[in-house]
């Protein structure tokens, strides 16, 4: 009887501290908040724009993450830039802003003993950033130099192939970062302007925050520092999802050691009840895909299957190799293996185990709490992220199969490298 008392004694403790450090969402003078207790030495803070490309033309392509990465670097009404600089790097405090495809960011790293200097310095940069002149144009040099190294790197110039030939005449396949050209044609005052008139809008913003502190103290310090903010109307973009159909070739010729080549295909979004047995299902597509093409014929040092996973998402099967018709074949092959569902529950089980170890591995770390809450909290809600280990325990071998045959239809094929070569591959 006394054992009995104890372990449920035990238990009730156990859910009690699990309730304590749970996920909560709050609203403070209109600004969501999703907190994360945590009992962790570091900080972690996000706050979210909406909208990403959407925002703005294609003609402006780069104009958000340039507005962002100058506002948590150029200086605020507070602080002038080198102080800035000097009280962040004094304290170790990481200030960072960017643009992805679907959202921005303004973020702030840093240890629990100086979160106070630390939200100081982010709450500024929000609120009042001030996009020095002379600052800006380091940034946005900055700027143009990661678009030429993204372009000239294979790895992530394929990757922009496949975007711009899956989104073709679709705002949504603007690159977020930019081009040299779009970048070159703009000004501090013209991303200032773009920064407090269109992004610095209460309905179109949401902090993301994982720290060892208190709800009570947080919603002082957010409505102290972001009491001000204006709310203007915002209309969230309506992202629509055209089906591939059919099978196209796309090639870009350059002299390269090896030839880069990429099948895009279908995938379903996050807040699809697909989505987990379809993620599952393409895990087990790149180990096929790793054994087929690395390990029985040795074509490429590195093959893979993955999704991203965005508002209009998609499948890429990835293959970097001198003979692109024999990956061709083996990928094919590979492709048809698994529609046919050749795999096991065995396997399954394996990569749920592995997904829950990296989860968990994922809520050691302060910041990856907040960009996976933060994640899903644009792509239909923080709740998908929390709720997933119980989801994917759930997913049954007929799930996958039909997952995967549901989705994997049409096929784009993006060729980087010797263009005869790759010509050759679909003759």
């Amino acid at each position: 009887m006394k054992r009995y008392l104890f372990l449920m004694l035990l238990s009730i403790c156990f859910l009690s501290s699990f309730a304590q450090y749970k996920t909560v969402s709050f609203d403070v003078n209109g600004l969501k908040v999703i907190f994360r207790p945590t009992q962790k030495e570091t900080v972690s803070i996000r706050m979210y724009y909406k909208g990403g490309v959407m925002n703005y033309d294609p003609e402006q392509g780069g104009i958000e993450n340039l507005a962002l990465s100058a506002a948590a670097t150029c200086g605020t009404t507070n602080y002038k830039v080198d102080d800035y600089h000097e009280l962040a790097d004094e304290y170790g405090i990481e200030i960072q802003g960017g643009s992805k495809r679907d959202y921005g960011i303004i973020g702030m790293d840093c240890i629990s003993k100086y979160f106070d200097q630390g939200w100081k310095l982010f709450a500024a940069a929000i609120v009042n950033p001030v996009f020095d002149p002379a600052e800006f144009q380091k940034e946005k040099e900055r700027a143009i130099s990661s678009v030429y190294a993204l372009k000239s790197a294979p790895e992530s110039r394929i990757n922009q192939m496949s975007a711009a030939v899956m989104f073709n005449g679709n705002a949504y396949g603007t690159d977020p970062l930019g081009t040299e050209k779009t970048l070159g044609g703009f000004t501090a005052d013209s991303v200032k302007n773009y920064y407090h008139n269109i992004l610095l809008n209460k309905n179109r913003m949401f902090l993301v925050i994982a720290g060892n502190f208190s709800k009570e103290a947080l919603e002082k310090k957010i409505a102290e520092a972001f009491g001000t903010l204006k709310a203007k109307p915002y209309a969230a973009a309506a992202y629509i999802q055209k089906p591939l159909e059919g099978e196209r070739f796309f090639a870009e010729n350059r002299a390269l050691a090896t030839n880069y080549l990429s099948c895009i295909l279908n995938a379903p979004a996050l807040n699809n009840p697909d989505h987990y047995p379809f993620i599952l299902g393409v895990n087990a597509l790149s180990s096929f895909l790793y054994y087929e093409v690395r390990t029985k014929q040795g074509l490429s040092y590195a093959p893979r299957a993955r999704v991203n996973v965005q508002q209009i998402p998609y499948t890429a099967m990835d293959v970097s190799t001198t003979q692109p018709k024999k990956a061709f074949q083996a990928m094919v092959n590979v492709y048809k293996r698994i529609l046919s569902g050749g795999y096991s529950q065995d396997l399954l089980d394996g990569m749920k185990k592995n997904y829950r170890n990296q989860y968990y591995r994922d809520q050691e770390s302060s910041n990856s709490i907040v960009d996976d809450l933060g994640d899903a909290e644009v792509l239909g809600g923080y709740e998908l992220h929390e709720n997933k280990v119980s989801v994917i325990n759930q997913v049954k071998l007929q799930d996958m199969h039909t997952a995967l045959n549901k989705y994997l239809k049409g096929a784009v094929w993006v060729y980087l490298g010797d263009e005869q070569l790759g010509k050759a591959v679909f003759q």
